[in-house]
């Protein structure tokens, strides 16, 4: 298994949307919110997803896909 530290950045218009519960059910990751500051106008979590490196891959495609900036903390890097 392979853990990678994210931030998540939400604009406005996806802050309401369950993005996180579709990965949990579409993907074969674990997610663990590790901060998160939400408000009516965006969002800012700091997640850990944990599996396998070909899961993690796709579920943060997921992510980006639906319009949530996606980086990578620690000095962490993964491919698209």
């Amino acid at each position: 298994m392979n853990l990678v530290r994210l931030q998540l950045i939400y604009p406005e218009e996806k802050v309401k949307e369950p993005i996180l519960c579709m990965v949990c059910k579409n993907f074969d990751v674990s997610v663990n919110i590790r901060t998160a500051k939400v408000t009516k106008d965006t969002g800012i979590l700091t997640v850990e997803l944990d599996g396998e490196s070909e899961e993690i891959e796709r579920a943060i495609k997921f992510i980006q896909d639906q319009g949530v900036l996606v980086q990578p903390l620690e000095g962490q890097i993964f491919s698209e």
